[in-house]
């Protein structure tokens, strides 16, 4: 059974005889399994929590046929709120609201409170937990978790301050990531509908007005019955920019619930950057001399005033840093016109607990992410120097190849090279 549109607080006719006869399933298979087998072994409340939640998500027993009689469902409670620490967050949530519904308020603010404790927040990436080691099953899905976390503290908390992280994080997401199922979609909607409903902005029109600078504000309606325009931006190009002013960017919002905005620069310049710069993804570069000594290969660094010569190996180390999971990431090194590469083979590669694929061109090295998990890693390739010279080497640059305002640069470098003697 999968967790569809609750019935609760909505008018609707039944469909007839459906409804009762798939309870009616539902009842000889709780009957002759879960009753008989779960309890009896005190295991695999799983199934038995989200039962319970669905029925008790129907206005009253009439609609599922009375199948469930009052003391099974007190049973079923019962077993599943004995094993509330070993639930995961998600199915916290069904026994929380479950419990809310049987006038078990308590219980289910004890449950529920427990699954907030555990929560992070942050201004960036909105309240969150982190994922489970086994996500892949469907009471541990990350979406499904803090959609359906969103939908029972709107119903148990309402005012709670978490609730717009909540929301926050699940736009975050979406833009850096793509959901693996409907499911996990539908779950969304529907706890955002929820949200909306109770803010007061389900089907209210939205306005944003947008101030740069010491510029006149720029006003951006979002109807519900309309679909907004793909070109609901602000666009200030060359000779129109003024940097000391321009830099500041305010977004005003009018009436209930959130908006979502974002601010990006564009721009190309001739002069190295001396320091890296990123929000979500940040990277850094560090060049090092390989050398051979009697107790074995040691790296030295390369400092800006330090000097090489041809034949000398230099290893760059990458290390690329994600505050939030993201999927289809490029990081792009660019080389050196006086070095060339060690390996000039491209292929799929495999560490840190991640795959990439590294490709090497003249210009080069890129690394392409299908996947890309909150963390810090390291990247490391060699090249062999090989003519002298003093050469200016671009920043190294991170991008979200489907939501490119999220973006990095590490610092310029300028390496030189004495002629061999």
């Amino acid at each position: 059974m999968t967790p569809v549109a609750s019935a609760r607080g909505y008018s609707s006719s039944k469909t007839s005889g459906v409804v009762e006869r798939a309870w009616s399933y539902m009842h000889r298979h709780y009957v002759d399994e879960w009753a008989r087998e779960a309890m009896a072994r005190d295991c695999c409340w799983e199934g038995i929590t989200f039962l319970n939640y669905v029925l008790s998500s129907y206005p009253d027993a009439s609609w599922t046929g009375g199948v469930f009689s009052e003391d099974e469902r007190k049973t079923m409670l019962d077993f599943s709120f004995r094993h509330w620490r070993a639930h995961s967050p998600y199915l916290k949530a069904y026994l929380a609201l479950t419990l809310e519904r049987a006038s078990r308020r308590d219980d289910a603010r004890l449950v529920f409170d427990s699954v907030m404790d555990s929560a992070k927040t942050d201004v960036d990436l909105g309240t969150y937990w982190a994922p489970e080691d086994r996500a892949w099953l469907w009471y541990n899905d990350t979406i499904e978790t803090h959609a359906f976390a969103l939908r029972t503290l709107a119903e148990l908390q309402p005012k709670d301050e978490r609730r717009e992280g909540l929301v926050q994080w699940l736009f975050l997401n979406k833009k850096l990531n793509h959901w693996k199922s409907t499911r996990a979609t539908a779950e969304v909607l529907y706890a955002l509908a929820y949200y909306l409903r109770g803010e007061g902005a389900l089907g209210a029109t939205d306005t944003v007005e947008v101030t740069v600078g010491r510029r006149e504000p720029t006003r951006f309606v979002f109807a519900p019955d309309t679909s907004p325009d793909r070109q609901q931006q602000l666009v200030l190009v060359g000779d129109e920019l003024d940097p000391a002013t321009d830099s500041k960017v305010v977004a005003e919002k009018q009436g209930p619930g959130l908006a979502f905005a974002s601010a990006t620069w564009h721009f190309s310049t001739e002069r190295m950057p001396e320091s890296g710069s990123g929000d979500l993804l940040s990277v850094t570069r560090t060049f090092f001399r390989r050398v051979d000594r009697p107790e074995g290969p040691a790296l030295v660094p390369l400092e800006d005033d330090s000097t090489l010569r041809p034949g000398d190996e230099v290893e760059v180390q990458l290390s690329l840093r994600a505050r939030h999971a993201a999927e289809y990431v490029h990081l792009r090194d660019p080389r050196a016109a006086g070095l060339e590469p060690v390996s000039q083979i491209s292929k799929h590669k495999w560490d840190l607990g991640i795959a990439w694929y590294e490709e090497v061109r003249d210009s080069g090295n890129n690394f392409f992410f299908e996947q890309l998990p909150a963390g810090e890693y390291t990247f490391k390739y060699r090249l062999r120097v090989a003519m002298a010279g003093a050469f200016r080497v671009g920043p190294a640059t991170a991008q979200s190849m489907y939501a490119p305002e999220f973006a990095a640069y590490s610092a310029g470098a300028v390496l030189r090279v004495t002629p061999a003697e």
